[in-house]
């Protein structure tokens, strides 16, 4: 079994939990005049172009194996597609859709990197999904897919093989993957502007998306990728549904939004579901080094 430090743990959590409140800058945006995938093609621009500025003053090379290059254009599509998907579908069923990428994530591990399947992994994606329904009401309905829902489903997809690509391709510095992840990013929302028609916006909310791009996406990008290259891409992920908790919380302390018992029963399903899939893998390094 793959062992884990709990560094990278930490830090993929803490990096869910802050995109949990990427409905903040995405509705700031949308009152200055940025809408439907304007807002995420800003900030994740603006999280390329910094990153780049950085890696030139600090002469760090933009070098990527081709497995990464393709990982890294996968997550990127990932990202720019869920933020379009959040625009053009029911919130709800967007984010229990994102979040099957845990079991596409282990479906990819047990097939090609040879990973076992464990009861652990069971219980973890039966919890996860359960605890993600809870969390979000209880009462979803999927009769009717929308544009959005599918673009969700993708999108998942899209991370699973991406965080794949990344953990197996060999170590690519954190800088390059990120500014190629932003990119992408960036320009997976460009067909969904043209397919609107929508005019281009003033230049006053697009260098205030790309300030956002800068302060907000930049490093819990950062921080997301560098732990994809060291944790299995089935344990990032489901550290990742941290987010759905943080997202719900953060929309009850500021948007009136429900939190009552099913929610906090749903967010302990979420934690056990993580905690199922990382606490086996975090045991065997604790024993070696009290040994």
């Amino acid at each position: 079994m793959q062992q884990v430090e709990l560094k990278p743990v930490l830090l993929a959590t803490f990096a869910a939990t802050i995109w949990g409140l990427w409905w903040v800058p995405i509705r700031w945006l949308e009152a200055q005049g940025l809408s439907g995938a304007m807002g995420g093609i800003a900030m994740n621009a603006g999280a390329f172009l910094a990153g780049l500025i950085w890696m030139f003053a600090r002469r760090i090379p933009l070098q990527l194996g081709g497995h990464a290059l393709l990982g890294t254009a996968l997550a990127g599509a990932a990202v720019g597609s869920y933020s379009v998907a959040l625009v053009y579908g029911d919130v709800v069923r967007v984010v229990l859709l994102f979040y099957l990428a845990p079991a596409w994530s282990k479906i990819i591990e047990w097939t090609f990197l040879g990973q076992p399947w464990r009861w652990a992994s069971s219980v973890a994606l039966v919890a996860a999904f359960t605890g993600a329904v809870l969390v979000l009401g209880g009462a979803v309905s999927f009769a009717d897919l929308s544009a959005g829902d599918l673009v969700a489903v993708v999108s998942g997809l899209f991370w699973a093989c991406g965080a794949a690509l990344v953990f197996t391709a060999p170590k690519s510095s954190p800088a390059s993957l990120t500014v190629t992840t932003a990119l992408a990013a960036a320009l997976i929302g460009v067909p969904f502007v043209i397919a609107e028609g929508a005019a281009l916006p003033p230049v006053a909310p697009v260098a205030t998306g790309l300030a956002a791009g800068v302060v907000y996406v930049l490093p819990i990008l950062g921080l997301t990728l560098w732990s994809a290259r060291i944790l299995p891409p089935a344990t990032l992920t489901f550290l990742l549904t941290a987010e759905i908790v943080a997202g719900v919380v953060s929309g009850a302390l500021f948007l009136d939004e429900p939190f009552g018992p099913l929610q906090i029963a749903g967010a302990a399903l979420i934690i056990l579901a993580a905690l199922s899939e990382l606490l086996p893998r975090l045991r065997p390094a604790a024993t070696e080094e009290s040994a």
